[in-house]
């Protein structure tokens, strides 16, 4: 919503409560519109009745977001959010967006609560954090995939002394600003899945990826193996992330080759998620900067298992990777069209083609750099990310497994 006074736009989906205030879809064998019984299915002709979860679009600006469960999935346990923080008009524009997507663990009960309150928390940190005033640049606490302790604004080094010592965002320049919003909404959704076991018993689980942007600058976060990619038209799209996963540790530590360990009846066991008891550490992040038009992805494995590629996934998301905003596209009766919705929902018919085995969930928001972004390489990604590595788990090592 708007502030008042000429203040800011902050703008944020909320899953949570379109679920609540939504009206469930009619039974699709005979129509009935009444409630679903207990059991989930018709209560005229008894078939299983498609949930408000089941499919949910969401449209921000020029972003949007799908969460689907998939042709296999007896349920949808992924969640997604998108936010913005809109200061200033016209040269002095300044846009700020968050997106999350989490997903449900499914050997864990109650994954599909994990993932809505961590991507809600995530979101409400994030927009929150970037209302508050700058601290000195002395530096701030960073994700990392390495607990090195602090990272200074200056330089990109550890700095031992870095640690604000007031509230608000840490550090100056867009970098310090949107690592702060970084931390702060990777650190909500783990307290937010974390809280949820408080009362013993069940240990509701979920992975996290999450995106910050402001013009041509970006940071990525993440926990477990959902994913993040760059889509661009001029081929320069690339993974951003890198899966904490049993295949991946195993690949990384040279025991098998990447195939082998893929093939692996172990491949999907999770090396890292959110919960209560969930391997301590923050998030794994990368600061990437941008010099053409494209689009930030954040997807489930439900997305990625069917598409990895990021070139097939870019020539998929062709409608938004124009760099025009989704006021400036109508169709040829002059109906507006929105641009990553198009390309969320190609890339999810192309997932559920390949046989949906699981729920699909994506986040398109579309990155148009500066003008003073004329001379960047297409992308850049900083050094300090997923090639860091924690180390390997053994072959046998515990992990929780997500299929």
């Amino acid at each position: 919503m708007a502030g008042t006074g000429g203040g800011p736009l902050v703008e944020r989906t909320d899953l949570r409560a379109e679920l609540a205030a939504g009206t469930p879809p009619p039974c699709p064998q005979c129509g009935d519109e009444s409630p679903a019984a207990s059991d989930g299915t018709c209560p005229t002709c008894g078939a299983a009745r498609p949930a408000l979860r089941d499919h949910v679009e969401l449209v921000l600006g020029d972003a949007a977001a799908i969460t689907d469960r998939g042709l296999r999935r007896r349920r949808n346990e992924d969640a997604v959010e998108l936010g913005r923080r809109v200061e200033g008009s016209g040269e002095d524009r300044v846009e700020t967006w968050v997106a999350v997507v989490c997903d449900g663990v499914a050997s864990a009960r109650r994954g599909d609560e994990a993932s809505l309150a961590a991507v809600g928390a995530a979101v409400g940190a994030a927009l929150e954090t970037a209302a508050a005033p700058a601290t000195p640049p002395t530096g701030f606490p960073a994700i990392s995939s390495r607990d090195t302790g602090p990272v200074s604004t200056e330089s990109g080094e550890p700095h031992d002394d870095a640690t604000p010592t007031t509230g608000g965002r840490a550090g100056t320049g867009v970098s310090g600003e949107l690592d702060a919003l970084a931390t702060a909404a990777s650190a909500a959704a783990a307290t937010a899945a974390a809280d949820l076991g408080l009362g013993g018993g069940d240990s509701p689980a979920c992975t996290y990826v999450a995106a910050v942007v402001r013009g041509g600058e970006a940071v990525v976060s993440w926990i477990g193996d959902s994913r993040a990619y760059w889509l661009a038209g001029d081929g320069s799209s690339r993974l951003l992330s890198t899966d904490d996963s049993w295949a991946e540790e195993i690949a990384n530590a040279g025991i098998m080759s990447r195939e082998e360990a893929a093939r692996d009846r172990r491949a999907h066991v999770l090396t890292r998620w959110l919960g209560r008891d969930a391997p301590s550490g923050p998030a794994h992040a990368r600061r990437v900067r941008i010099g053409v038009p494209g689009v930030l992805l954040l997807c489930s494995d439900g997305l990625w298992n069917h598409l990895p590629d990021p070139e097939v996934l870019a020539r998929l998301a062709r409608p938004a990777l124009g760099g025009t905003s989704a006021a400036e596209n109508v169709d040829p009766d002059g109906v507006p069209d929105h641009p990553a919705l198009a390309a969320a929902a190609a890339l999810l018919a192309a997932a559920l083609d390949d046989g949906g085995h699981d729920n699909a969930t994506l986040a398109l928001i579309p990155v148009t750099p500066p003008p003073g972004a004329a001379g960047r390489p297409s992308v850049t990604v900083d050094g300090r990310g997923p090639d860091e590595r924690t180390g390997p788990i053994p072959l046998d090592g515990e992990g929780v497994v997500d299929r």
